[in-house]
């Protein structure tokens, strides 16, 4: 699936010299949730920026990347922390039971990946600041009382 964009280009006039304004249509990929994901795994994991997606996507700024950040980061899923009830285990057949656990171990690792990316985001925004306002924010190990 893609989506379309008009793009205007000051062209030359080979002939006259004179310069115009063309209008011109882009397809560009669509970013579905998979994709953003992706992408904001890679910029959090460093291989990339925002500054590079936005000019890849051509999306007008990098302000709507941090809320993909922020979003994809902040999502909580529906892991349940309940314990599991024996007599509802022990009802169901031993390939039912297996695949309801493959399903709960995928949501725990999707869980986890997603905890890993926020706290990497934190590390990030922590850096990102204090190097900027160039003030220490992260307490120093061994300081004194």
């Amino acid at each position: 699936m893609t989506r379309r964009e008009y793009r205007h280009e000051k062209v030359k006039d080979p002939v006259t010299g004179h310069h115009y304004w063309q209008t011109r249509k882009v397809e560009l990929p669509s970013l579905d949730d998979e994709r953003r994901m992706s992408l904001v795994a890679d910029i959090l994991g460093g291989k990339t920026t925002p500054e590079e997606v936005r000019k890849e996507y051509s999306l007008s700024s990098v302000s709507s990347i941090y809320a993909w950040i922020g979003k994809y980061v902040s999502q909580s899923g529906s892991l349940s922390l309940r314990e599991s009830n024996e007599e509802d285990m022990s009802a169901k057949s031993k390939d039912d039971q297996i695949r309801e656990l493959k399903a709960q171990l995928k949501q725990a690792q999707k869980e986890a990946e997603l905890e890993k990316l926020r706290a990497k985001a934190y590390d990030t925004m922590i850096k990102v600041a204090e190097e900027t306002f160039n003030i220490p924010i992260r307490k120093k190990s061994g300081t004194k009382r």
